[in-house]
């Protein structure tokens, strides 16, 4: 039934495919009826892989060693296939809408030229001119609609790299007045919304470690969403997390996506790599002789799949002395306010991939108290990451996948 729901939501946009780009070409009606037919099954296919992600989060046991899980990367592909025709489209669309504006303007001083001198009827030469532009605007018309499906051809393939490989090493300073002098300059490798499985391979996760590890970090936090998977499945991709290195150690929270997946065998699997798992805890470590509390929350939404995975800030920051620094670790913006509340001196946060492809952005902006980037609440510090990986198909446009390098100064 769900199929049929996102099936029937996802038609209109079939339709208005076949209307852009097959109905200019004027093609035979063989090719017209087989290249619907192709806009139709790639929908379809697209419209199938979110609900089969739902179902396999349900009932993982059941999809474990079925075929699905060699189709579902390929039906993500299809969808960055369709997303990049979307765009293109709609590029292709907003500039002729622009030539057809300078059509009208030209039009319009035409007929005003025309009636000031008198004359009711276009001279040869100006009937050729505008003949030869009637030619020109269908020539091009057909040319730029070839243009789109040739350059989502092109362009899929660069989308799925860049998503999966150009990651931005993004440095960013953090200036606090509350921080003690033998904390300036601590390095943390902020990495969030990794989202293995699906699309996302052993291979990548190996590549992150090696691109964190080369920072040389003081400290690694990774704020949630980590898998898209459950761990019989998945489990062995993880693996080259247990590289990681970190002076003062490698730090993790739950994401919404974790706890689809069995947010206890997950924290249970990460916490066997050697990275230390904060459910709404915190630890003192001792750097440079002053110590510093890490702390972090379940999920905010955790609960929504077991009652007792319920988020607690306060729980989280109680017992640590007042004058402590506090770095903490959430993966929904919603837990941030709470975080500061209760004396949290800097959070980190996950979640918003911060909008991960344009124009999606605006409505993460809208949405989304605190985005994408730094913000400075009252002399405390929100960082949030735009996400190392991604989620649903492989695409990244305008916000390139990133590993936050963030170093803490004195202000």
């Amino acid at each position: 039934m769900i199929y049929l729901v996102f099936l029937a939501a996802l038609l209109p946009f079939a339709l208005i495919l076949y209307g852009r780009l097959i109905s200019p070409l004027k093609l035979q009606r063989r090719w017209r009826f087989f290249w619907g037919s192709v806009i139709v099954t790639l929908t379809a296919i697209v419209a199938y892989a979110l609900p089969l992600t739902l179902q396999m989060a349900r009932h993982p046991a059941a999809y474990a060693d079925s075929i699905w899980m060699t189709l579902l990367p390929w039906m993500y592909y299809a969808m960055t296939l369709l997303f990049v025709i979307i765009m293109l489209i709609v590029i292709r669309d907003l500039v002729w809408l622009l030539a057809k504006v300078v059509h009208v303007v030209r039009e319009y001083r035409q007929n005003a030229a025309m009636k000031k001198s008198g004359r009711t009827e276009l001279t040869p030469e100006e009937i050729e001119a505008s003949n030869v532009r009637m030619s020109r605007r269908t020539f091009l018309k057909k040319a730029s609609t070839l243009a789109v499906v040739g350059g989502a051809v092109v362009a899929t393939p660069v989308s799925i790299y860049a998503a999966k490989h150009d990651r931005k090493i993004k440095e960013v300073e953090i200036a606090l007045e509350q921080l003690p002098k033998e904390l300036e300059g601590l390095r943390i490798v902020h990495l969030s919304d990794i989202h293995v499985g699906n699309t996302m391979f052993k291979e990548d996760v190996a590549a992150i470690v090696a691109e964190t590890n080369a920072l040389n970090p003081d400290l690694i936090a990774i704020t949630g969403d980590m898998v898209d998977g459950i761990p019989s499945t998945i489990g062995d991709w993880l693996e080259p997390l247990r590289e990681l290195k970190a002076r003062y150690g490698v730090w993790f929270v739950t994401g919404n996506h974790d706890h689809m997946w069995d947010g206890r065998a997950w924290c249970d699997f990460i916490a066997n790599l050697g990275i230390h798992v904060l459910e709404n805890a915190h630890e003192i470590v001792k750097i440079n002789g002053i110590q510093m509390a890490i702390a972090g929350v379940i999920d905010y939404r955790g609960d929504r799949k077991n009652r007792r995975w319920k988020t607690d800030p306060v729980a989280a920051l109680s017992g640590i002395p007042q004058k402590m620094f506090k770095l903490m670790l959430v993966h929904q913006p919603a837990s941030v306010d709470d975080s500061l509340a209760n004396g949290a001196d800097l959070v980190l946060v996950g979640h918003t991939h911060g909008g991960q492809c344009w124009p999606i952005n605006y409505i993460v902006d809208a949405m989304m108290k605190y985005s994408r980037g730094l913000y400075m609440v009252d002399g405390k510090a929100v960082f949030v990451s735009c996400g190392t990986g991604y989620w649903g198909p492989p695409l990244r446009i305008g916000f390139p996948p990133e590993i936050d390098v963030i170093t803490l100064k004195k202000a």
